[in-house]
């Protein structure tokens, strides 16, 4: 790896003539697309220093226009990536190769990543291919966990609509005509086998 770091580093430095070096860079990456769908962090490490010094100016016009011709993929994308270092640093991307980790996932998984590895249910896996399956069990715990928090949150708003639909039942801003107690009845019905079908009993409830 430190190898690898040393070699991005001269890839993209001018040379003596001022002139951009990234062929060197560029040459690591023969199937340009690979780099889009499975970037490093040392890879991204040195597009940062690509965009921020603007060494793209001697082979393109904008960094637009290098990130499409010359690594064949949007701007957003490779500006997305260089943000994801700078937020998580080198083990979201070693991660993220390992286990398909999205970024929201990650920063949930964030608290229990070290330099040292990830911490599962108290021991520290190092994000290595050989620990693959430990760091697999450990995003998915992840996953469901924002699962049962993502469901919850949405069937408490389905409870505060009904609550508040209740409320103003009882209190209404006007008396409904024969109509509108018609339409009532037809949106409680409703409600009632909606209830049902979620396998809700409804009782009467003294309040």
């Amino acid at each position: 790896m430190k190898q690898e770091t040393q070699l991005s580093k001269s890839a993209v430095e001018p040379t003596t003539e001022g002139k951009l070096n990234l062929g060197r860079w560029l040459g690591r990456h023969e199937a340009l697309d690979m780099v889009a769908r499975s970037c490093s962090a040392v890879d991204t490490a040195c597009l940062k220093k690509i965009r921020e010094d603007k060494l793209y100016l001697d082979i393109a016009p904008n960094w637009d226009q290098f990130c499409k011709t010359q690594l064949g993929g949007s701007r957003k994308r490779f500006d997305s990536l260089i943000s994801r270092l700078d937020e998580f640093g080198p083990a979201y991307f070693d991660l993220s190769r390992l286990t398909r980790v999205t970024v929201e996932e990650y920063r949930q998984l964030a608290p229990a990543v070290s330099a040292e590895g990830v911490q599962v249910d108290g021991e520290v896996v190092a994000i290595a291919p050989e620990n693959q399956e430990k760091l697999a069990a450990a995003v998915a715990e992840v996953r469901k966990k924002r699962g049962k928090v993502a469901a919850k949150k949405s069937f408490e708003s389905v409870l505060e609509a009904c609550e508040a639909a209740a409320a103003l039942i009882e209190e209404p801003p006007c008396w409904p005509d024969e109509t509108q107690k018609l339409d009532l009845a037809i949106a409680l019905y409703r409600m009632r086998r909606a209830g049902e079908e979620l396998g809700v009993v409804t009782v009467e409830v003294r309040v």
